[in-house]
């Protein structure tokens, strides 16, 4: 996604990461033993990757708003 929005690059960039973060945790843990605090430290990666496209999402909503309101008011 190409934005000149510098909030909106940041919050794309963490939630690429996150998603990154979580895809490499579970090939690492593909195929091998895991613990409870395993499953605990995915489930944080997962929760990460969602907080992160909540945020984006979001923020996106807002800009949306603002644009909206700005051209209600125009008319």
């Amino acid at each position: 996604m190409s934005s000149n929005d510098l909030f909106q690059r940041q919050l794309s960039t963490h939630y690429s990461r996150t998603h990154h973060e979580a895809y490499q945790f579970a090939k690492e843990m593909s195929g091998e033993s895991y613990s409870v605090a395993d499953m605990y430290a995915f489930q944080n990666q997962l929760m990460d990757m969602s907080n992160a496209g909540w945020a984006s999402s979001q923020y996106t909503q807002f800009k949306f708003g603002i644009r909206k309101a700005i051209i209600d008011a125009i008319n």
